[in-house]
C-alpha cells in the first residue's frame, strides 16, 4: 500500500525541521573543532620553538640573541607571524650572565587571531603561549 500524497509532504517537512535544528548544532561542533586544533597545532609550535631556542642557550657560550635567533627560526620555518620586540622572552639572569647549572625561562608567545583559522572567533584577541625551562649547562666565559 502506497503512502497518501499528505502523509508524505508531513515527511517532507519533519525533515526539513530536522534539517534546521540539526545543522546549527553539527556546524559549531565542526567549527568549533578547527579552531581548538588549529589553536593545539599553534602551542604546539610554540612549545617546540621555545625548546630550541632553550637547546642553543643553554651550552657553553651561548647568548640570549642566539636564543632568541633559533626561535626566530623555528617559527618562520612553521609559518607562524610574530612580532620580533615582543615573541621571545627570556628570564633574568639570562644565557648571556647565568652561572652554571641556573634555571633560565623560555617564554614565546603569539597572537592567536593571526595564526589561526578562527572562523567561530572563539581565540579572538587572544595571546597564545609555551615555556620552557632549562638548565645553564655551563657558565659564559
Amino acid at each position: 500500500m502506497r503512502p497518501s500524497t499528505h502523509s508524505r509532504l508531513r515527511r517532507k517537512g519533519a525533515a526539513t525541521v530536522e534539517l534546521a535544528i540539526c545543522l546549527p548544532i553539527f556546524l559549531t561542533v565542526a567549527f568549533g573543532t578547527i579552531d581548538i586544533c588549529s589553536v593545539l597545532f599553534l602551542k604546539e609550535s610554540l612549545t617546540i620553538a621555545a625548546y630550541e631556542g632553550a637547546r642553543v642557550g643553554m651550552h657553553q657560550g651561548g647568548t640570549n640573541a642566539a636564543t632568541s635567533a633559533r626561535v626566530f627560526s623555528i617559527l618562520q620555518e612553521r609559518g607562524i607571524n610574530f612580532n620580533r620586540s615582543s615573541a621571545v622572552t627570556i628570564s633574568s639572569p639570562g644565557f648571556d650572565t647565568a652561572d652554571e647549572l641556573s634555571h633560565v625561562t623560555v617564554k614565546v608567545q603569539v597572537a592567536a587571531n593571526e595564526n589561526t583559522v578562527s572562523l567561530s572567533r572563539l581565540f579572538f584577541g587572544k595571546q597564545i603561549e609555551a615555556e620552557v625551562v632549562c638548565v645553564k649547562q655551563f657558565k659564559n666565559e
